[in-house]
């Protein structure tokens, strides 16, 4: 965090808590999963986490053992996921602090047997079954009935959940409900061993697909935070905002050139603001000659590369535009509004990767 450097993330908290609700509203006979993941997709892990919680989900999600570790030395109490795979140290520690794991495999139940043993209390894990991602989890009916025997042997880790991840749930329904049919087949093989685990499978776009694929929880995570799932979800809005302020407004002549490469050429006498963001604070290269920026509710394209450190854009046509003036790269002012969509659009990818890009030179700064 800066005191002198003007550049800002704000992240607002109310939005964040408003896109739940819409989400809970559509699909409130279920639990509520939040996927507090990677900093909340950028947004603040602890803050989201403690505000969605308050809000009314059951539970939060996350990836790893650290992030698990960190949401209860914050004071978090409530149920948490760890829905990626660990080592023998990490599944230790999950049950240490009692975080529900992520298992599917001999390896895992055995050193979470051993932990919740030698510490005398049950451990929590999630059977995560391979439906089609081939990342991690159990895989076919052989598998997964080796992996139940072997369940049945170790009493002291409970089988709390038992859950899934679609590949494709928004563009491929035959292979989407292909991937519900192995779900279906492998919760009931755990049922027939004596397990009874809360079924969760629907992450964003799973949740859009309707009441099938949302068994006894959802795991709202893009949605949350206003991305990628808009039409779906008529409401929700993104939940950032990255201003900065110039460090130079000055005219170059026509032939003139701006930045790195001399990639831009002005084809008339233009108007150049300098701003003080670039790639080394998250905000893409190649963004340059693409994006544009906000600056007294008027676009202003970004002209010339991207640099590690400043950016330059062409306010010729604003021309109330002053180092007073603020910039918006991402978010709304005065009626108009960049969203993480629309930057992924333009870089060539995706929204999760706009948000969760920028980095600790960024002053982050949460609001209601």
């Amino acid at each position: 965090m800066s005191a002198f450097r003007p550049t800002v993330l704000s992240i607002s908290l109310g939005t964040i808590a408003e896109n739940f609700r819409i989400v809970k509203a559509r699909c409130g006979g279920v639990k509520q999963i939040a996927v507090v993941k990677a900093d909340a997709y950028g947004h603040g892990m602890v803050p989201v986490a403690r505000r969605l919680l308050g809000e009314g989900a059951w539970g939060v999600a996350v990836a790893t053992v650290d992030e698990a570790v960190a949401l209860r030395e914050a004071g978090v109490t409530a149920p948490v996921i760890i829905l990626g795979g660990s080592t023998e140290d990490g599944l230790r520690e999950a049950v240490r602090i009692g975080a529900s794991q992520a298992v599917y495999d001999r390896r895992a139940l055995e050193v979470m047997q051993a932990e919740a043993a030698r510490l005398g209390r049950p451990a929590k894990a999630h059977l995560k079954i391979d439906t089609g991602m081939s990342r991690i989890g159990a895989r076919g009916r052989e598998e997964i009935l080796a992996l139940l025997d072997a369940w049945r042997g170790c009493p002291g880790v409970e089988m709390e959940g038992a859950f899934t991840h679609f590949a494709l749930a928004d563009g491929d329904p035959a292979f989407t409900a292909l991937q519900k049919a192995r779900f279906d087949e492998a919760v009931g093989l755990a049922r027939k061993a004596g397990f009874q685990p809360l079924r969760h499978a629907a992450a964003s776009t799973g949740i859009a697909l309707g009441e099938a694929y949302w068994y006894d929880a959802v795991r709202p995570g893009i949605v949350l935070y206003g991305a990628e799932v808009n039409a779906s979800f008529p409401g929700i809005m993104p939940a950032q905002r990255l201003t900065t302020r110039p460090v130079r407004v000055a005219w170059i002549d026509e032939g003139d050139t701006v930045g790195y490469g001399r990639t831009f050429r002005a084809a008339r006498r233009t108007r150049v603001m300098t701003l003080p963001i670039g790639y080394g604070d998250g905000y893409p290269r190649i963004l340059g000659n693409r994006a544009d920026a906000l600056v007294c509710g008027q676009r202003a394209p970004l002209i010339g590369r991207v640099c590690m450190d400043q950016l330059m854009i062409d306010v010729t046509d604003i021309p109330q535009a002053d180092l007073n003036s603020e910039a918006v790269l991402l978010g709304a002012q005065d009626g108009e509004r960049i969203t993480p969509d629309e930057l992924a659009r333009l870089a060539d990818t995706i929204p999760y990767e706009i948000m969760l890009g920028f980095g600790a030179r960024v002053t982050k700064k949460e609001t209601d």
